[in-house]
């Protein structure tokens, strides 16, 4: 018996240091132009710019495809 509580209390302890969130909280930044922007994912269908108002992702496209737009136009101009 003595055992099996060993078991579980080693598989609870895991479990819950294995559950942290993988989300490093940062957004990702385009650096490649004259100034440099964030652009961050909200997980709801929508970006903001710098912490701003969220904008909808437009349908057909995904967070990727928005953040690669953001940069290229940074870099463009």
């Amino acid at each position: 018996m003595k055992k099996l509580m060993y078991v579980a209390v080693v598989a609870l302890a895991l479990g819950f240091t294995s559950c942290g969130s993988d989300d490093d909280g940062g957004c990702p930044s385009c650096d490649n132009g004259p100034v440099s922007i964030s652009v961050c994912d909200n997980g709801d269908g929508t970006y903001s710019i710098e912490g701003g108002t969220p904008i909808e992702i437009p349908e057909g496209q995904t967070f990727d495809d928005v953040f690669a737009q953001a940069c290229s136009f940074i870099s463009a101009n």
